[in-house]
């Protein structure tokens, strides 16, 4: 029987991107656009608006980490907002000069508020269930 619930990974998805669109106006290429970010993932990243292919990239992700380990969790965070990101604006904007000050800011943004947190739980429990 179908329903009209959000799943937690659309619902932190659709808050990634609201943050990260408020605060990219524009977008600028690096000044060394050769020199990738060096915490980027080696995989490669879904296709921009491949839905599928994204769920199975976090999903990839979220079975490498360990729920109980904090350091863990927040690496994963990590990833998965750089993944998300990337998913979004493609995969050049790894180079953009916002880049890297994005994902920090939305890892701020998630820190600081407990009801982001425990989405972003809710997002990690999802995943592992695929």
């Amino acid at each position: 029987m179908p329903t009209d619930r959000i799943s937690p990974s659309l619902s932190l998805v659709e808050t990634l991107r609201a943050l990260a669109r408020g605060r990219t106006p524009d977008a600028r290429p690096a000044n060394d656009p050769g020199k990738p970010d060096p915490g980027a993932s080696q995989k490669p990243v879904a296709r921009k608006h491949d839905v599928q292919a994204l769920r199975q990239r976090l999903h990839e992700l979220a079975a490498e980490v360990d729920p109980g380990n904090e350091p863990s969790m927040l690496q994963a965070r990590t990833q998965i907002v750089r993944e998300i990101l990337l998913w979004e604006f493609g995969s050049d904007f790894r180079n953009d000069l916002q880049f890297v000050p994005m994902v920090d800011a939305i890892g701020k943004t998630l820190d600081a508020d407990p009801a982001f947190q425990q989405r972003f739980l809710n997002l990690m429990a999802d995943l592992r269930k695929d």
